[in-house]
């Protein structure tokens, strides 16, 4: 008897790494490079800007996400000049399509294009 609860305890521990592994493979972000295809629009008013973990953080008017433009990405950008060009102002921010068991609801999402009107301010693609 001992063997049989020792081999359903190896199985019970095979599956739950396997578990794990299938999710961790599924919370790295994609490698495909962001373009207009495979981005979502949205638009809002600029309602909030600030600096965080990520990058620079936009917190739109109504809209519970977080939009940030990462650091990685970004070199130019600034906070101060971004709060002089966008606070208060209806902007169109590009969002890729990606899912992470990391934030299971996309409540925070990477900004590859931001513009206002048909003025780039920030863009990837």
């Amino acid at each position: 008897m001992n063997k049989q609860a020792n081999k359903k305890g190896i199985a019970a521990l095979l599956l739950v790494a396997a578990l794990i592994l299938v999710l961790l493979i599924s919370g790295i972000p994609s490698a495909h490079k962001a373009n207009k295809k495979n981005c979502v629009p949205t638009s809002g008013i600029v309602q909030e800007l600030k600096n965080g973990p990520p990058g620079i953080m936009i917190h739109l008017k109504d809209d519970p996400k977080i939009y940030y433009i990462s650091r990685k990405s970004n070199t130019s950008i600034t906070l101060n000049t971004l709060e002089q060009q966008l606070r208060g102002k209806k902007i169109a921010l590009y969002t890729s399509q990606d899912w992470s068991p990391l934030d299971p609801f996309s409540s925070m999402k990477q900004i590859h294009r931001l513009q206002i009107a048909d003025t780039v301010i920030y863009a990837e693609f």
